[in-house]
């Protein structure tokens, strides 16, 4: 069976993934891999950091009728620990938090991340950074094993590749009770040394940077794979034709959840001193980060 090519000697990683993600991932199962959270508050927000409406002024003794545009949710997102795909001086930046046995993280990868390479990334205006957010092993069996063949492949400097590897390959190793042969026969097609790269896997190394990923993820609003954040600096694009740019957007995707009825707006806006960051929930096209990105001024 799958799953017991998981549990030999990998419990420690799966027992703290289940109990962080557990009910939150289930929501993304059902949703079909878009993540959705529900809240109050948009996607990544505390209650408590939500826009308040403007009070009136206290100090003149007169109510101040005029009101102002309500502040952005603040997000900033941290890049992880892998090097980024790209030249990492671009001004723009992508997080993904997204598995590879996820079949919407596939597609994700073979058809809006290949765009985004050849219009963004080899052109030195976007740079990628991978972060780790596997589903349970109930769910995805060889998602977590997934996570560690890519870490350890990163130790030799090969990550990316074994990153495509893992893709272009997913039919082969999905749901295959062999798959941990297929990823040690992986890093040695790939170039990386044999025995190093059998030790890290079989020792399980890296499992605490995976689980730390999966924490950031659920601070920063992930509720399923792939959830992409795109990180655009202030100074680099108009604030009105930008949030213009996301508003008709979200009127495009706008959808009506089916238990709720409420509509739902995908694509949430939110910054910090320096930056904008988009949290695109889903495997949207690449017309959808193009129409970001091409707001930009290089």
């Amino acid at each position: 069976m799958a799953e017991e090519s998981i549990t030999i000697g990998k419990d420690a990683i799966y027992s703290i993934v289940i109990v962080l993600l557990a009910g939150l991932l289930v929501v993304s199962i059902f949703t079909q891999g878009f993540g959705i959270v529900k809240a109050e508050c948009p996607d990544g927000v505390n209650a408590t950091e939500c826009p308040e409406t403007p009070q009136a002024d206290t100090n003149s003794g007169e109510n101040n009728t005029e009101t102002s545009e309500p502040e952005l949710p603040q997000l900033t997102v941290e890049f992880g620990s892998y090097p980024p795909l790209g030249d990492e001086s671009a001004p723009v930046a992508m997080v993904e938090f997204t598995e590879f046995q996820c079949p919407y993280c596939a597609r994700h990868y073979s058809q809006t991340e290949a765009q985004l390479k050849i219009n963004y990334i080899d052109s030195g205006k976007l740079k990628l950074y991978f972060r780790d957010y596997p589903l349970p092993p109930q769910y995805h069996p060889q998602a977590g094993i997934a996570a560690i063949a890519g870490r350890c492949a990163n130790d030799q400097g090969k990550f990316w590749e074994m990153h495509d590897k893992l893709f272009d390959t997913r039919e082969l190793w999905s749901g295959n009770s062999e798959a941990d042969s297929l990823f040690k026969e992986y890093a040695i097609e790939l170039g990386l040394d044999n025995e190093t790269f059998s030790s890290c896997y079989d020792n399980q190394s890296h499992a605490e940077e995976i689980v730390a990923d999966l924490e950031a993820g659920q601070s920063y609003g992930v509720g399923g794979t792939p959830a992409s954040f795109l990180i655009i600096p202030k100074s680099k694009v108009d604030a009105q034709s930008f949030e213009s740019a996301c508003d008709s957007l979200n009127e495009e995707y706008k959808y009506q959840d089916s238990y709720t009825g409420e509509w739902v707006y995908p694509f949430v806006l939110h910054e910090d001193a320096n930056d904008y960051t988009i949290l695109v929930s889903g495997a949207y096209p690449y017309t959808v980060f193009d129409a970001f990105l091409s707001e930009v001024n290089y």
